[in-house]
C-alpha cells in the first residue's frame, strides 16, 4: 500500500513537472510558487474566506475540546463517556478537509507547519485540547509570519516560497 502511494505520488509529480516544463515561463513560475506555498501570490480579496475557514475550524475545536480530550483515553473510553465517535470522526474530517482546501487554495501548500506546531505546543499546553488549540494557533501564526518574513528578505528582490523555509 505504501509503494502504491509512492507510485501515485511520483506519477502526479511527473505530470506536474511536465505541465510546468511545457507551459510558458510566467505560468510555470506561478505553478511552482503555488505548489511550494507562499503569501506573495495571495490576494486581499481572499482574506475573508481564509479568515472564515480558520475561524470555523478554531470554533469547532474549542466547542468540542472536551470530546477531543475524551479521545485521549481511546475510542472505547470516549464512546463510554457519551462521545458519538463515528459522527465526531466524520464531522471533524469534513470540517478539517474543507478548511484545509480553502486555505491551500489561498496560499498554496505550506508544508510542515501543521506537523510541527502541535508537537512544539504540547509541552507548554499539556494534554488538554482547549489550551493546545490556542497555543497552536498562536505558534502557527508566528511560524508562518516569521517564515514569510524570511522568504521575502533572504534573497532580495525575489521572494522564496514559504515551503522552502518551513521544510
Amino acid at each position: 500500500l505504501i509503494l502504491a502511494g509512492l507510485a501515485v505520488s511520483f506519477l502526479f509529480t511527473a505530470l506536474t513537472n511536465y505541465l510546468v516544463f511545457a507551459g510558458d515561463q510566467r505560468a510555470a513560475h506561478s505553478v511552482l510558487f503555488w505548489t511550494m506555498g507562499g503569501l506573495g501570490l495571495a490576494r486581499w480579496d481572499n482574506i475573508g474566506l481564509a479568515a472564515l475557514s480558520a475561524g470555523i475550524i478554531l470554533a469547532y475545536g474549542l466547542w468540542n475540546h472536551r470530546r477531543f480530550d475524551a479521545f485521549l483515553a481511546g475510542e472505547n473510553a470516549a464512546e463510554s463517556l457519551g462521545v458519538p465517535v463515528a459522527r465526531m470522526r466524520r464531522t471533524t474530517f469534513l470540517i478539517a478537509a474543507l478548511a484545509t482546501a480553502i486555505l491551500v487554495a489561498v496560499a498554496g501548500v505550506i508544508g510542515f507547519v501543521g506537523l510541527m506546531i502541535p508537537h512544539l505546543g504540547r509541552p507548554l499546553a499539556g494534554p488538554l485540547h482547549r489550551p493546545l488549540i490556542a497555543i497552536c494557533a498562536l505558534f502557527g501564526a508566528i511560524l508562518l509570519l516569521a517564515s514569510d518574513l524570511l522568504a521575502r528578505t533572504l534573497l532580495p528582490p525575489q521572494e522564496l516560497p514559504i515551503g522552502i523555509i518551513t521544510s
